[in-house]
């Protein structure tokens, strides 16, 4: 661990009750926050069992944060600190306690996909009651949920609490900023019993849509009046560059006249991906000699992530196809994979199977979006009632009175297939079958399903339908053995180190670094969205956490006929 001990650090360390360091991308927030930990641990602050524990929202963050420790703590001090997410470590209490609080013998998730699903059309006090009625009649947990559960357990239950804190007497809280009021509420409840250090970035804020508030490092200062500290001048990260400097003046839109070292931005001509393209090369050429080279494509929407991922890839317009990954909203792909291991499953009656790919028909089109509109609203419905008539009269005959056309005869293709037992083979077998429908939104369902990655992430699915294969001779309960990995991935605390080239939208970067970062808008997709609240205070934050995503180079590009006024 490379620690600089100034004066001010060498107080922090020093310090014995709670802590608040403020500090940008790159000013070692996480590194005196560890050193604090092996300190207290040295000095036997925490008890003969106690632990350390870092949250993080990011998951990059807590995978990056690992191996940062293990890289510089000595393993007696490592057993005893204790790196997760927030949702990670609520979800280990919930799982465990959390059928203390509802009718339900055990506890369950409710993921994402099935939330937007059962919670469509709701909004504000009705969306949250309904969450909870989930809770209590199905003991089912929306992530919403999580913080909200955990006061209340250890509220009511303060031997819980208790335990808990003689088990975690130190909690270090990274992506302070981020905190909405309910998290907020969580992080109080902690630190009524256990020392709290937190530690933020005020212009790393990005969450303002989910209810981080500017006014949560006062309300943590008023709370438990913590020894303050600042390193917001210090930058690690992009150390020798103008990087960060230039990342601060996005947000006041003040810019300098002199270049900004290891900043360009560049004004394309034209409406098409061939200019992002070629500068990917140039950025590729530059760095394909170094060990562990990363290049990182940023962009300000889920499609626009996928149409670049897919030209990047290609080898139109005479420039060479070029591998790359992408990182992509999950909803979509694991609803269409869910589809895919349905279709997998054995089936004896064909309109039982149509009637059920009908209803994932309809959950497909409200889960995929963040929000559904009412034509997916309408959609569903219509989906829901043909599967409904089907399943008391089979099929009736057309429309929505019976199977579809185009669903009778995916039927029919599916139940011809000639399974081998390889996941990978028929799950590909399946999806192509998908593609060449003439109902598009089966063929959305294959395009969806691509993006899975389900060969990188997928390791255990696979191992698991081919498990159920060997037992049963047929993929048995598929859905199942995906939604467990699903649920298992959602608080995995570490994540693949990203290498070369990668696509992803400016709120995936979240937490993450790469030697370069191109942040690219298109001609319809813009960094400063048309429409939203705050939409350009937003806009600003965005694009401060994606320039600071660079250790050595940022190109920022933008429109010649449209530029981005945000940029100078």
């Amino acid at each position: 661990m490379v620690l600089i001990l100034t004066d001010e650090k060498q107080r922090l360390l020093a310090t014995t009750g709670h802590v608040l360091v403020r500090g940008g991308a790159g000013s070692g927030k996480t590194t005196i926050a560890l050193a604090k930990a092996c300190v207290d641990l040295d000095a036997d602050r925490l008890g003969d069992s106690g632990k350390a524990l870092f949250l993080s929202f990011a998951r990059a963050t807590v995978a990056r944060v690992a191996e940062q420790a293990a890289a510089s703590i000595g393993s007696a001090q490592l057993s005893r600190i204790e790196i997760n997410t927030y949702h990670g470590f609520a979800w280990a209490i919930l799982k465990s306690h959390g059928y203390l609080l509802c009718a339900k013998p055990g506890v369950r998730l409710l993921l994402p996909t099935q939330a937007r699903d059962r919670l469509a059309g709701l909004d504000g006090v009705a969306r949250i009651a309904r969450q909870r009625q989930l809770f209590d009649e199905e003991g089912l947990v929306a992530f919403d949920l999580f913080p909200n559960l955990l006061v209340e357990l250890f509220t009511r239950l303060p031997l819980l609490a208790e335990a808990y804190a003689r088990a975690y007497p130190l909690i270090i809280v990274d992506e302070f900023q981020d905190t909405n009021s309910e998290e907020w509420k969580m992080i109080f409840t902690l630190g009524l019993r256990s020392r709290l250090i937190a530690l933020g970035d005020p212009k790393q804020r990005i969450y303002d849509f989910k209810g981080a508030d500017p006014q949560r490092f006062d309300e943590f200062i008023a709370a438990f009046t913590p020894a303050a500290f600042d390193f917001g001048s210090e930058n690690n990260r992009s150390a020798g560059t103008d990087i960060t400097r230039f990342a601060d003046a996005i947000l006041d839109g003040v810019f300098r006249p002199e270049p900004y070292v290891g900043v360009t931005v560049e004004r394309y001509r034209g409406q098409g991906l061939r200019p992002l393209k070629e500068a990917v090369l140039r950025a590729v050429n530059r760095n394909r000699r170094s060990p562990d080279w990363s290049v990182a494509i940023l962009v300000p929407t889920n499609a626009l992530a996928i149409g670049v991922f897919d030209y990047i890839r290609g080898d139109d317009h005479g420039l060479p196809r070029y591998p790359a990954e992408i990182l992509v909203s999950a909803e979509g792909p694991i609803l269409a994979s869910a589809f895919i291991a349905l279709l997998l499953e054995p089936h004896d009656d064909p309109h039982q199977l149509a009637a059920t790919a009908l209803e994932a028909l309809a959950s497909f089109e409200i889960g995929r979006t963040e929000a559904a509109g009412t034509t997916a609203l309408t959609k569903a419905g219509r989906l829901r009632k043909a599967a409904e008539q089907v399943r008391h009269r089979g099929d009736a005959g057309y429309g929505a009175r019976g199977i579809p056309t185009d669903v009778r005869d995916l039927v029919a293709q599916v139940q011809r297939i000639q399974l081998t037992g390889d996941p990978m083979s028929d799950w590909r077998l399946v999806r192509a079958i998908l593609a060449e429908s003439s109902r598009k939104e089966l063929k959305h369902i294959a395009n969806e399903a691509r993006h899975l990655r389900l060969l990188q992430r997928g390791a255990q699915i696979e191992g698991r339908l081919a498990e159920t294969w060997r037992t049963h001779g047929a993929y048995r309960d598929a859905r199942e053995h995906l939604a467990a990995a699903v649920v298992e991935d959602q608080f995995a605390a570490t994540t693949r180190p990203h290498r070369g080239v990668t696509v992803m939208t400016i709120h995936k970067s979240k937490g993450k670094e790469f030697e370069e970062v191109i942040v690219f808008e298109g001609v319809y997709q813009r960094y400063l969205p048309a429409n939203g609240a705050d939409r350009e205070s937003s806009a600003r934050f965005n694009l401060h956490v994606a320039a600071t995503r660079a250790k050595v180079r940022v190109l920022l590009m933008t429109p010649l006929q449209d530029p981005s006024p945000l940029l100078p």
